[in-house]
């Protein structure tokens, strides 16, 4: 008897060995929860948004270079901008609501503090927000650009950008966190910049879930996608890890439209931001 149940055991021993070889382990994963991606993407979208309207700001008061499309009143009618040049400061006034011809409300302070010309290495600029406001989410915490260098034959700026305490709250009252440290290469033309973003970034979503991102192939931002209300990257990957959960975004390879395909252990799939 002490025989035969060995051999029993030993059989039901083997027969779980190869059933568990035959399973696809990534059938049971969980899709990981995909709103931190969307909370990250509505995030850099309000910050794409100041970069345009900052650049036209400083090109406007002869702080940057005179070759860009878009003009003053252009960011918002109505919109009230003071100049302290003796203490170098730019305020942007969006009052009670300022809307633009794209649609976007805004509305509050933004706070330029800078150092001189924007074109010469060392200049920075140093962002805050009062009330700020843009489409109902409302921005808190500081972001600094600084000129880390010029490439006059490429005409390209390169700057440091850094994002801190930052704290987005939704209508609803929900907010996230973030933080970036990024490099963005900007490309000046004819037709607007060209940015191409590296970096990382930090934060905790809407829904309590704590988050690093990387960006694996450089980010491509460009002006005449911004100014069509195309906010996201037309080019690029980033990558987030959470949750013991490692999500790539791509953003594609080029092309001026609103999707791009989250991958993630156990599926993918292609989203449309608003």
């Amino acid at each position: 008897m002490k025989k035969s149940f060995n051999l029993f055991f030993v059989l039901g021993l083997f027969t779980l060995i190869i059933s568990s070889c035959g399973s696809d382990p990534t059938d049971e994963l969980p899709e990981p929860d995909l709103s931190v991606i969307d909370d990250d993407v509505q995030i850099n979208r309000t910050f794409e948004d100041l970069d345009n309207y900052t650049l036209t700001v400083l090109e406007e008061n002869g702080l940057g270079a005179r070759i860009f499309k878009s003009q003053l009143d252009e960011i918002c009618e109505g919109v009230d901008i003071t100049i302290d040049q003796e203490n170098r400061r730019i305020v942007i006034d969006f009052g009670e609501s300022c809307i633009n011809s794209e649609g976007i409300e805004r509305k509050g302070v933004v706070t330029l503090e800078y150092s001189g010309n924007f074109l010469f290495p060392g200049a920075t600029v140093l962002t805050t927000f009062e009330g700020y406001e843009v489409d109902g989410l409302q921005i808190e915490g500081t972001r600094s650009i600084v000129n880390s260098g010029v490439d006059l034959a490429n005409n390209q700026i390169n700057l440091a950008v850094t994002v801190e305490n930052g704290v987005i709250t939704w209508p609803d009252g929900s907010s996230a966190t973030y933080e970036s440290d990024q490099i963005r290469e900007v490309r000046l033309g004819s037709e607007g910049y060209e940015i191409n973003i590296t970096g990382t970034a930090s934060g905790t979503s809407r829904t309590g879930i704590s988050y690093t991102s990387l960006v694996e192939t450089a980010l491509e931002v460009n002006q005449p996608c911004v100014e069509s209300g195309v906010w996201i990257p037309s080019a690029g990957v980033l990558v987030f890890n959470y949750e013991n959960s490692t999500v790539s975004a791509d953003f594609g390879t080029g092309d001026c439209d609103r999707t791009l395909i989250l991958t993630y252990p156990g599926g993918s799939q292609e989203i449309t931001v608003d």
